[in-house]
């Protein structure tokens, strides 16, 4: 009995151990991704995209909260927000990671990341796509940041996932990516609340080595079926909003 529960018990740890080292990747990753693309990137395409807006734009201020047209220190917060979006987005992907086929997962991420991103930076509410033109410039250019965003995670994962490097490292090491993105992800929160106390109940679940029983079930493969024809559906119900924010951005221009 002994001998079995011992067994039972490092089978368990190996486990946690695993999807707690994918974890520390996946955070880590997203989070250098998100300061690349995210970050610097995406500031240096909005000041670019100055050259291309009227002059009446200059000076005012982005739905980021920063000046068209200008460098400031509130492009550090550019910065922050890109590391805590990505460590938030690098948490999900090895949360969904098990749904995704094996072959060609960046290529899958980037369309996806795609179709998530134009979601989420594409609305006709804001200032970005009325004050920065033109709009057939402007739209692509923030889809092709989330699409350049998914595939960098995506690869960057997947190689060091392979690595294993630092698979067998002690847990409180695999832990400092994810303590060190806490306060950035609290600043600027991509999820809602009640997402990230789950999230923050399965982290407890982590460090309480309880998680064998979740992770065979969540990668197995009627999980996994079902959860990668869900990722198929909702991107193409991003793609159907894309295109009506799209269409309701342009007929407010015209308007205007």
């Amino acid at each position: 009995m002994t001998v079995a529960n011992e067994a039972a018990r490092t089978a368990e740890n190996r486990d946690t151990g695993s999807a707690l080292w994918k974890l520390s990747v996946g955070v880590t990753v997203g989070a250098l991704a998100g300061l690349l693309v995210g970050g610097v990137l995406g500031r240096l395409v909005m000041y670019g995209l100055r050259f291309t807006s009227p002059e009446s734009s200059m000076g005012k201020t982005t739905d980021a909260n920063s000046t068209i047209g200008e460098w400031s220190l509130k492009t550090f917060g550019l910065l922050e927000s890109g590391i805590a979006m990505g460590a938030q987005v690098g948490a999900l992907y090895i949360l969904v990671r098990p749904w995704l086929n094996t072959g060609n997962r960046p290529l899958k991420t980037c369309v996806f990341g795609a179709t998530a991103g134009g979601v989420l930076f594409i609305h006709p509410d804001g200032v970005d796509y009325y004050a920065v033109k033109p709009l057939w410039l402007t739209v692509p250019s923030f889809i092709l940041l989330a699409a350049a965003f998914g595939y960098l995670l995506s690869l960057w994962t997947e190689r060091a996932i392979a690595t294993e490097r630092f698979q067998a490292a002690p847990a409180w090491q695999l832990w400092i990516p994810v303590v060190l993105c806490v306060p950035a992800v609290l600043h600027v929160t991509l999820l809602p609340p009640t997402v990230l106390l789950v999230a923050a109940a399965l982290l407890a679940t982590f460090a309480r080595g309880r998680l064998q029983g979740v992770v065979k079930g969540w990668s197995g493969p009627v999980t996994s079926w079902i959860g990668s024809r869900l990722l198929f559906l909702l991107g193409l119900a991003n793609v159907v909003l894309i295109v009506r924010a799209v269409a309701e951005i342009a007929n407010k221009s015209q308007g205007s």
